[in-house]
C-alpha cells in the first residue's frame, strides 16, 4: 500500500495553492521565487567555483610554467654556469636548471616607444606556454641581430616581422660614473604569446646577444630553477644557497606573484561566501513558502488528524514536500551550473565580441581570459550543502503543521 504521507506530500508539491484569487497568486509567486533563488544560487556557486578553480589551475600551470620558480644570480655574472647547473640539478627537489641573462631597455619603432625587459635564455628555458606566431623564427634559431616580441607589444608598436627596431639600453655605472645610453638595431623575427603578463614587457633575444649587451661575454646573469613543489620554492632556494659559493642571491615566484596567488585564494573564499548567502536567502524564502502552505492547508491538516493521522505523519507530509522542492531546485541548479561552467569561456568570449572590449587585461590580471575548471567534488559539495540547508528550512514549517489542533482549526472553518 502506498505510504499516504509520501502521496500527500507529492500532491502538495505539485498542486500548489488550493485557493483562488490573490492568495493563490501570492503563494505561487513566493513558491516561484523560492525555487528560482535556490536554482540560481546553486548554479552560481558551481560556476563561480569552476572559474576560481580555473584561475588557480592557470596560475599553477600557465603562469608558473613561464615564470621561473627560483632565480639564482650574483654580481658580475656566473662563469662556470654549466657545471653549477649540473650541481644544482642533483638536488631531488629540482626539476631543471637553465641559464638566463636579462636587462631593461627601450624599444623605438617609427617614433613609438615601449619599455621592455630583454631576456636571453635557451629554448627549454622558456618553459611551457610560449606559442610562436605564424612565420616566426624559432627561439633557438635567432641570429645575433634578431628579436622576438610579444604579439600585444608588437601591435602596440605597429611593427611586423622583418621590420627594424631600435633598442635603447641605459648606460651602466663604471667607476662611479654613468655611461651614456647605447642603441642597437634589431630585426623583428616574429612574435610569441603566453596570454600572461609577460606579453606586455618581455622581449626575447639569444643568450649570447643578451650577454654581449650586458658585457657578460662567456658568462650568464643567473640560473632559472624549476622545482617539483612550487609552494616549497623559498625553502628549496635557501637550501641551494647553502650549497653554493658566497655571493649568490635568489628571487622566487612568491616575490613576484605570491600576492596575486593569495588574492586569488582570498577571492575564491569571499565570492563563495557571497554565493552561499544567495543560497541561504533562497532557503529562507522556502521557509516562508512552506509556512504559507501550512497556514493555507490548516483545514486539510485538521481533517487528516480527525481521520487518525498522527503528528509524525503530518510532519512527514511537509518534510516530503520540502524535500521535493530541495531536490528539484538543486537538480536544476546543478544542471545549469554544469552547463554554465562548460560554456562560460564561450559565453564570455561572445560578450567581449559584442561589447567590443576585453574583460581581463594582462596589464592588470595574470591572464587575459576567463578559465574554467569544473570539479565533481565541488558539484557534490554544493548539492549536499543546498540539500542540507533545505532540509533544515523544512523542519520548522513541518513541526508547526504537526502541532496544529484539529478542534481549534475546524471551529473557524
Amino acid at each position: 500500500m502506498r505510504s499516504y504521507p509520501l502521496f500527500i506530500g507529492r500532491r502538495f508539491f505539485s498542486a500548489g495553492s488550493s485557493r483562488g484569487g490573490a492568495n493563490k497568486q501570492l503563494a505561487s509567486f513566493i513558491a516561484l521565487l523560492a525555487i528560482s533563488g535556490l536554482v540560481l544560487g546553486v548554479a552560481l556557486m558551481i560556476v563561480v567555483l569552476s572559474v576560481m578553480n580555473g584561475f588557480d589551475q592557470e596560475m599553477r600551470t600557465r603562469v608558473l610554467g613561464v615564470v621561473p620558480h627560483i632565480q639564482l644570480f650574483k654580481a658580475g655574472g656566473i662563469d662556470d654556469w654549466a657545471g653549477l647547473a649540473r650541481r644544482i640539478e642533483q638536488s631531488p627537489a629540482v626539476v631543471e636548471v637553465k641559464p638566463f641573462t636579462q636587462l631593461d631597455g627601450m624599444l623605438n619603432f617609427r617614433g613609438s616607444t615601449q619599455a621592455v625587459q630583454l631576456l636571453g635564455t635557451t629554448g627549454e628555458g622558456l618553459g611551457e606556454g610560449f606559442t610562436l606566431g605564424q612565420g616566426s623564427v624559432a627561439y633557438d634559431d635567432l641570429a645575433a641581430d634578431e628579436i622576438l616580441l610579444p604579439r600585444p607589444l608588437a601591435e602596440k608598436l605597429g611593427a611586423s616581422s622583418g621590420d627594424s627596431i631600435t633598442l635603447i639600453i641605459p648606460g651602466q655605472f663604471s667607476r662611479g660614473r654613468q655611461a651614456l645610453p647605447s642603441a642597437r638595431v634589431f630585426t623583428l623575427a616574429g612574435n610569441y604569446q603566453t596570454h600572461t603578463a609577460l606579453d606586455t614587457r618581455v622581449a626575447l633575444v639569444s643568450l649570447q646577444t643578451a650577454g654581449s649587451l650586458t658585457g657578460l661575454e662567456g658568462r650568464v646573469g643567473g640560473l632559472r630553477v624549476k622545482v617539483d613543489d612550487v609552494f616549497e620554492a623559498r625553502q628549496i632556494a635557501y637550501q641551494l644557497l647553502r650549497q653554493l659559493p658566497e655571493g649568490f642571491r635568489f628571487t622566487d615566484w612568491l616575490q613576484s606573484h605570491g600576492n596575486l596567488y593569495q588574492a586569488i585564494q582570498m577571492s575564491r573564499k569571499l565570492v563563495g561566501l557571497l554565493v552561499f548567502l544567495v543560497i541561504a536567502i533562497a532557503v529562507f524564502n522556502i521557509v516562508s513558502m512552506l509556512v504559507m502552505t501550512v497556514v493555507e492547508k490548516r483545514g486539510d491538516i485538521a481533517v487528516l488528524k480527525t481521520l487518525g493521522a498522527s503528528n509524525s505523519a503530518v510532519l512527514a507530509i511537509f518534510l516530503v514536500q520540502g524535500a521535493m522542492i530541495g531536490v528539484a531546485g538543486t537538480a536544476l541548479g546543478v544542471t545549469l551550473g554544469v552547463l554554465g561552467s562548460h560554456f562560460v569561456v564561450d559565453i564570455i568570449g561572445l560578450l567581449e565580441a559584442l561589447m567590443g572590449r576585453q574583460f581581463l587585461s594582462i596589464d592588470i590580471y595574470p591572464i587575459d581570459y576567463i578559465p574554467s575548471d569544473l570539479r565533481s567534488s565541488d558539484v557534490m559539495l554544493v548539492a549536499l550543502v543546498a540539500l542540507a540547508l533545505n532540509f533544515l528550512a523544512t523542519l520548522y514549517p513541518a513541526w508547526r503543521a504537526a502541532r496544529l489542533q484539529p478542534a481549534e482549526v475546524l471551529r473557524y472553518e
